[in-house]
């Protein structure tokens, strides 16, 4: 019996379209030294640091929020796209500073995460959640 199982944290309601993922492409520039600059979206940013407000409770404030990366999945049969964002957050009750891994959907316009408050290590850790199987071949 063969299982083929494909899981996606972030699947996109509406399907991506070629131009969607070349508007976004098209964000993105190259500095003189060959790197990517950070995109900085206030309008992206507020809506992280909300985000980060109502989901983890135990966080007093955000100081910071880095654009770290852009995504894109093709294939035949599934499209998606988003940016991840790093948070450095004040935790209540912890000396340091945190972090907090974010994904931007910019087909919904959504923001999530698979990072949970571990109060044992003191530190957000990623939580694998459970993933359904698309297709059984037998």
């Amino acid at each position: 019996m063969l299982c083929l199982s494909v899981g996606m944290s972030y699947a996109q309601e509406k399907r991506v379209t070629i131009p969607d993922l070349k508007a976004q492409f098209d964000l993105l520039n190259e500095n003189a030294e060959g790197e990517i600059d950070p995109i900085n979206d206030k309008e992206i940013n507020k809506k992280v640091k909300f985000f980060i407000e109502e989901r983890y409770l135990n966080v007093e404030y955000t100081r910071n929020i880095i654009w770290d990366s852009y995504e894109t999945f093709l294939s035949p049969f599934d499209r998606y796209h988003f940016h991840t964002y790093i948070v450095q957050v004040k935790v209540e009750d912890v000396e340091r500073l945190k972090y907090i891994e974010v994904k931007y959907n910019p087909q919904s316009d959504k923001i999530e995460s698979d990072f949970e408050w571990n109060a044992d290590l003191q530190d957000f850790e990623e939580v694998e959640k459970e993933k359904e199987p698309e297709a059984i071949n037998s």
